[in-house]
């Protein structure tokens, strides 16, 4: 059970798929990422305190256009990534 909601949730998992397979990683970087549970470990820490960054940039920037919500500003930036990496913005 997750501590989060669904977005922040998804959004953690965009960060983990950037450890997984790293800009210009390939198939080799995500099998070894599979098979070494410690970096599996890593990167999700990572992910985690990644994502939670982003929310709190968002939350303090002066413009704000979403709110102090975690949930709600997650889902902003989904539909954000979504709206920049069209066909890419969707985790299953």
């Amino acid at each position: 059970m997750s501590a989060y909601g669904p977005n922040v949730t998804k959004l953690i998992t965009k960060f983990i798929a950037r450890a997984a397979i790293p800009p210009g990683g390939g198939f080799a970087d995500g099998v070894e990422f599979f098979r070494n549970p410690e970096r599996r470990k890593q990167a999700l820490a990572q992910a985690e305190a990644d994502a939670l960054k982003a929310i709190g940039l968002i939350k303090a920037a002066p413009d704000n256009p979403v709110g102090e919500d975690d949930e709600e500003v997650a889902g902003w930036l989904l539909k954000e990534i979504k709206k920049h990496l069209p066909g890419r913005g969707e985790v299953a």
